[in-house]
């Protein structure tokens, strides 16, 4: 067993379910506007956001390094009648599918490696929403070393809106919630239709040549791949 899984298996046998098994307050508030279908949560923890849109009518499926957590949350679906598609999985390796999912939240949880956004990015359906909240570095109490950094779930300013620039952000905020400094994100993938709209295709031109190839003409060829 990995140092994450074992960190995170300890993490969740000391205090199951300490922030309670509701929803994240976040998401519930933001229910309404959530695409609805399948939908993803990365990190899901305990489940209890996978639980709660479960009993909302959609398709869950989510992903966690802890075998604790996951045995939490399929115990948690049955006490409250839902199913949900637990899977263990070393999130900064998971390869996800080509736009399968109408909804990804992710809270408390923050990939280590870059790449993984683009890995969200392109599975989100066009129109697909995603969520996010996260501690930002304010909260962090101590210096991570880099052979922990699975335990770095730590946000620094503006990071999220760097990484997801090519989506259409419909609400973002970093600031200190019920005394805890977080940062909060809704964003959405645009339709086909509109992504002249939001300039998909002139995202870093001025940075390189018009000759070569940039990172948002790579992702706009993503983009408009419709699946089989």
């Amino acid at each position: 067993m990995s140092d994450a899984a074992k960190y995170w298996d300890k993490f969740y046998k000391e205090k199951p379910f300490r922030a309670g098994k509701g929803p994240n307050e976040f998401l519930a508030n933001m229910l309404p506007r959530l695409s609805k279908g399948k939908a993803l949560d990365i990190g899901m923890g305990e489940g209890n956001n996978a639980v709660y849109l479960a009993s909302k009518g959609f398709q869950v499926k989510g992903f966690d390094i802890s075998p604790v957590a996951l045995e939490h949350a399929q115990k948690l679906a049955k006490e409250t009648g839902v199913q949900i598609d637990a899977n263990r999985a070393d999130l900064d390796l998971t390869v996800l599918g080509m736009m399968d999912y109408d909804t990804i939240i992710m809270t408390n949880f923050r990939p280590s490696v870059t790449r993984y956004y683009s890995e969200i990015i392109r599975s989100l359906k066009q129109g697909g929403t995603l969520l996010i909240e996260a501690p930002t570095v304010e909260e962090l109490k101590e210096l991570i070393p880099d052979n922990e950094n699975f335990r770095n779930i730590y946000f620094r300013s503006n990071e999220v809106l760097n990484e997801l620039r090519i989506l259409r952000i419909l609400f973002y905020q970093e600031s200190e919630v019920d005394g805890r400094h977080i940062v909060q994100c809704f964003a959405q993938r645009p339709l086909d239709k509109d992504a002249v709209k939001y300039n998909l295709f002139d995202m870093h031109s001025k940075q390189k040549k018009d000759t070569e190839p940039t990172q948002a003409m790579k992702m706009a060829e993503a983009f408009f791949k419709k699946k089989d």
